[in-house]
Order: structure tokens, then sequence, then C-alpha cells
């Protein structure tokens, strides 16, 4: 009999801030059931412990440590390590708070290294912050025994790399975020105050950060535009950021209150009853090299709900509804307004999709047969 592989996911932060836990917390209930011995390493809060309770079954072993500086923080994840030691040390981000001295460890794990956006890629990282981002990235192909990239930009980018650097064998799966059933699967507490609510209305949904690089003028922009032809709309926008207040005075100013619902952050436990009120779902992209590198976890959460998700061709959504999408350009909100008024009218025609290509049991057999080179795992 074989004994049980052992994998360790290592995060860092707030789920609700830092979407990389989202990978460990739909990864470890499958490779459990496929026969692995599963641990994360999290840091101690509210959110994670929420998430965790929802998302993980009894058998994961997970381990918190208490939030801290980067020193503090590594060194408490080094202890868990060696008292865990696990064949495989997943990092779901790679960075100073997030990696582990070879050193400092009592064993000798295979590390793995997953990539899920450029930093060196958005504009706004400049100077030190640019070139922290090139190192971090060089080292991540340096340090690692596998990497794991969430889009496929990020393959070709990282298979150049491993190549200027000398790793041209570095082996490399392609592994974007998926759907989580438990999710998914959460009683719908809110759906029938929800629907009343915003009965006789065409709801549209966006849920992540408030920022005008998101598309969010884009999307206001659109509703303005598109209440001229079917005034029975309702944006609801869910999230916080930096450019909320600009968003909700320029809502204000044009009188589109009736339209557009600033909800802030929704809780996990409210999810399914929104996603299941939803006329569609909008993802703006934009057509860059941040766009296309990162990996849009939102759009995975929405399409088990059958729902369109009106987006870009940009990345990540082009691969998976290739010419079929419901697209528009996000430099262009009279094309997202086009997309809208067409749903409100009734005349969207379906898209087939099979969604089970995108769930985190696919993407944990891929990644078991990956490392395993498909051998079988036994309990």
């Amino acid at each position: 009999m074989m004994m049980k592989k052992r994998i360790c996911f290592l995060t860092t932060g707030d789920i609700t801030s830092i979407a990389t836990m989202k990978r460990a917390l739909g990864m470890a209930n499958p490779l459990s059931a496929m026969g692995w011995e599963v641990s994360i390493i999290a840091m101690d809060c509210t959110e994670n412990r929420q998430r965790v309770s929802i998302e993980c079954g009894s058998y994961i072993g997970v381990h918190y440590y208490q939030p801290a500086g980067a020193g503090k923080e590594v060194q408490q994840k080094t202890t868990i390590l060696n008292t865990i030691q696990p064949d495989y040390i997943y990092f779901c981000a790679f960075g100073f708070r997030n990696w582990i001295k070879k050193s400092a460890l009592n064993f000798h794990p295979e590390m793995i290294i997953e990539h899920s956006e450029l930093q060196s890629g958005i504009p706004d990282n400049k100077g030190l912050k640019k070139v922290m981002a090139h190192f971090i990235e060089t080292l991540s192909v340096l340090y690692a025994d596998k990497l794991i990239c969430a889009s496929k930009y990020l393959e070709d980018f990282y298979q150049r790399k491993a190549k200027q650097l000398f790793k041209r064998n570095l082996s490399i799966l392609y592994s974007p975020y998926a759907y989580s059933n438990e999710v998914i699967d959460a009683p719908k507490s809110y759906l029938s105050e929800l629907t009343e609510k915003y009965a006789g209305n065409t709801v549209l949904i966006y849920m992540g950060t408030m920022t005008r690089n998101y598309g969010l003028f884009t999307m206001l922009e659109a509703v303005e535009k598109a209440i001229q032809k079917t005034p029975d709309i309702k944006l609801l926008l869910l999230g916080r950021g930096r450019h909320l207040e600009d968003a909700k005075a320029y809502v204000k100013e044009k009188q589109l209150e009736p339209y557009i619902e600033f909800l802030g952050y929704a809780p996990e436990t409210m999810l399914s009853s929104y996603f299941e009120l939803a006329d569609a779902f909008i993802s703006p992209l934009n057509d860059t090299v941040q766009d296309w590198a990162r990996c849009p976890s939102k759009i995975y959460m929405y399409i088990p709900f059958h729902k369109p998700v009106f987006t870009c061709k940009i990345g990540e959504p082009k691969e998976i509804f290739g010419d079929d999408g419901y697209y528009f350009d996000n430099t262009q909100p009279a094309t997202l307004t086009d997309l809208i008024t067409t749903l409100a009218e009734g005349e969207l025609q379906p898209v087939t999709l099979d969604v089970t290509e995108h769930s985190w049991e696919k993407r944990s057999q891929d990644f078991s047969n990956w490392i395993l080179q498909k051998e079988q795992v036994y309990a």
C-alpha cells in the first residue's frame, strides 16, 4: 500500500482582499477525495475562518498563523511546516510574506509556485515596486520545482523566462481558477426577499474592486445610456475600492440612483442568492498586459449559474467562451449598452458552455495527474 501524498497550501492575508487563497479552498476537498493528505496555512481572521468552515471538510488540516510583519509571518509558517512536513508546498502567490527559506526546513519538499497575475505588467507598479516585481518573478523560476499559471499569457511568459534562466525543463501547468460547489450549493436564504425587492427589473451584477481601471465608469455610462430605451434596469455593484466615492458622486449627479445600487462587500452567505437573482453578470477587462495576464476568478463563480456574462474578448474569458461570448469593448460604453438592452428586451441568444470543465474537481484531477504523472494515489 502506497503512503498518501501530502500537500500544504501556503496562503497569505485575508481572502476578501487576496483572491489566491481561493485555490487552496477550492482544491482541498477534491484532492482529499483522491487520496491526498491536504493542509492549509492561513492567517487567523474571521473571514478566513468563515470561508474554511464553508468550503473545507473536517479532514483538511488547517493551521492558522497570527497576523504579523513579513519576517514573523514567514517564521510562523516555517515552524508549522517543520511540524507537518508535507511532500509538496504549494505557494498561493509568491512574495516576501509567502516564501520559505529552504535551509530553515528540516525536510525536503517539492516547491510549487502559483502565478495568477503579472505584477511587473501592472501600470501602477512603478520604480522600486516594478524592480521588485521583476525580481520576484525571476526568483520564483529559480526557486520552484514546478509552476502553476492561472492564465495562458502567464504560461507563455514563464516558459520563456525559464528558458532564459536555463531551466528549460521546468514543469509548468496551465490551471485557471474554477467554481466551488460549496458556495454555489449554499442555501439561497435571501433569494425570496431579493426577488420581491427587484421584481420587474432586469438585474445586472458586478462583483469586484471599484476602480476606473476595472471598468467601473464604463458600467455606469452604459446603464445611463441603456435606461433611455429599457428603463427597468438595476445594476448592483458588490465590492469596495478607491474610486467608490467618485462613482457615487457620478450616480448622484446623473440622477441614476433608481438604477444603480452600491451594496459594498457581500458576505459569502449571500452570494448564492444574488447570483441566482441575476439576469446577467458584468466582468470588464482591458486590452492590456495586466488583464491578459490575470485570471478573473469571479467569472468562474458566475458560469455555473447559467446566466449571460458580459465581458471582453481578453485572456481567460476568450479561453472560456471562444468566439461565442457576450463581449463588449471596455473603452466603448455603448457596446455594453447594446448587450444590456438586448437582454432587457428578451432577445439575447443563449450560449452553451460545459461548466464541468471549470470545476475545482476538474482542476484538482488535472493537478494530481500532472504531479503524479497519472500515477494512482492510494489512501
